[in-house]
């Protein structure tokens, strides 16, 4: 497996470096005062800078300013690149991409020159040779949550996680043509270790930083290629900074974190773009630490990197996944996660729910509704009455607009009370927690008489938790004694 990776990325960097030889493609706008009515921030990555502006058009932008280019350094540029294609010499680290331009500036007597650009000429080749070339930046920037390309003519668009209220933030990145733009998405085909082309012209894969990414190739299923790059972040975020941000209210992760310690199911829903996948992995983390965790889904977006039993399984259809749950739960977990259901890997809960196994998962609806008449599409009617009456929350996850702001935002939860929904939480108004027949089901399953009191002493820790996932992960450790 180490030799198919390496061999895959020298693949990767010949493949950018090929594509780069024939011009430097930089990214700049010079009259930022000019465009701008409006300077909302700026900050650097790296050499780069960054400008989020609202333009003169009332259009919300992100511009990138790289840094300036001239001729002695573009035929610099041009010289490495094309050395560097025809060497042989190792690259895998980037100590080892400067000691190769070092050795062929040497060889080309550009030593000199080299150094009077070095940041510069080190900035670019880097960029272009083991990064993402001009989506190098957005792909770097933290702050960026999802890169899309609707059309090889348009500028490619990004959503920042600071400026949900404008949706998207258009971008000065634009391809100069159908073939470039279906050149880089066969780039990023590479390095996902996949391929893309006319007999397959659809790609769902995930990047080596753990990014998803969805794209087309353009014909024969549409106009032009595009492509959406959702980043996920190595380390989720906890619910105590969710909490902090007013996401969760603290009362939520109280009873998730029962509902967690009685292996009951539950469901987050909500639309696009939601959460949902935050929520269930800061929930996830309210578990005893020593328990079998397992994940099946189609990309690693769900994660527990600080949990030793954590195990991750993947398919890439719903055949897949089903048959990856059912190996799964022979490997007796705990609790049995999906990441999120779109097809017969539901069937594969029901029998985790049966087995006493904990479960959940997230699930694309916007309404209690919704859902129910999505699963009942899934299941045959005694596995769906089996769910049914055995889930205990559905947690819906929502986007919702305050004026000039958006927010994600838990806005009900639902228990399953025989054949109804009955909301237990809304927010801003008395929730009805205490008195749900959850918690006469939690203090079943948990075997305590006393379970309110259980419930208010979670919340007091959960008051004292610090923000942080492994702050969260030591408190934890120290609460089930371990």
């Amino acid at each position: 497996m180490l030799l198919i990776k390496k061999s895959r990325d020298k693949l990767v960097m010949r493949n950018n470096i090929k594509g780069a030889i024939k011009q430097l493609r930089f990214l700049r706008i010079e009259n930022i005062q000019d465009l701008c009515l409006e300077v909302l921030r700026r900050y650097n990555i790296g050499l780069a800078e960054v400008i989020i502006c609202i333009d003169k058009q009332g259009t919300a932008r992100y511009f990138i300013n790289e840094p300036q280019i001239n001729t002695e350094l573009r035929k610099l540029y041009e010289s490495l690149m094309e050395n560097l294609y025809t060497s042989y010499l190792s690259l895998e680290t980037f100590d080892d991409l400067k000691k190769a331009l070092e050795a062929i500036a040497k060889e080309l007597d550009l030593h000199d020159l080299m150094h009077k650009y070095y940041d510069t000429i080190i900035y670019y080749i880097h960029r272009d040779v083991k990064g993402y070339g001009i989506l190098d930046v957005v792909l770097r920037d933290d702050s960026v949550e999802d890169i899309e390309l609707s059309h090889w003519n348009r500028p490619i668009t990004v959503v920042h996680r600071d400026f949900l209220s404008y949706e998207a933030l258009v971008t000065n990145i634009q391809f100069q043509s159908e073939e470039e733009a279906r050149n880089y998405i066969d780039r990023l085909a590479i390095k996902c270790g996949k391929s893309i082309s006319i007999k397959k012209p659809e790609l769902h894969a995930t990047l080596p930083e753990g990014f998803r990414i969805a794209a087309t190739i353009g014909e024969p299923i549409g106009s032009s290629p595009t492509f959406d790059i959702r980043k996920l972040t190595e380390i989720p975020i906890d619910v105590v900074t969710l909490i902090k941000q007013d996401i969760v209210d603290n009362r939520i992760a109280a009873l998730l974190w029962l509902v967690n310690d009685a292996k009951l199911f539950y469901v987050i829903i909500g639309g696009s773009g939601s959460g949902k996948t935050t929520l269930l992995n800061a929930f996830l983390q309210l578990s005893n630490p020593n328990w079998k965790i397992i994940v099946v889904q189609d990309v690693p977006e769900v994660k527990l990197p600080l949990r030793p039993r954590f195990i991750q399984f993947y398919g890439e259809d719903s055949e897949e996944l089903l048959q990856r749950c059912f190996t799964a739960l022979r490997y007796r977990p705990d609790m049995l996660i999906v990441g999120e259901v779109r097809g017969k890997e539901v069937i594969a809960l029901v029998r985790a729910v049966a087995s006493g196994s904990g479960s959940a998962t997230t699930f694309h609806a916007s309404t209690p509704e919704e859902y129910e008449m999505a699963i009942r599409g899934l299941l045959s009617q005694d596995l769906y009455t089996m769910l049914s009456l055995n889930t205990a929350l559905m947690i819906l996850v929502s986007r919702i607009r305050k004026g000039y702001k958006v927010e994600r935002r838990i806005w009900r939860i639902y228990e399953r009370v025989g054949d109804e929904w009955k909301e237990i939480f809304v927010p801003e108004k008395v929730d009805n927690i205490l008195k749900s027949y959850t918690m006469k089901r939690l203090s079943k399953r948990l075997i305590r008489d006393d379970i309110e009191a259980e419930y208010e002493y979670r919340l007091k820790v959960l008051e004292n938790m610090s923000q942080g996932y492994e702050s969260v992960e030591r408190i934890l450790k120290r609460f089930y004694g371990i």
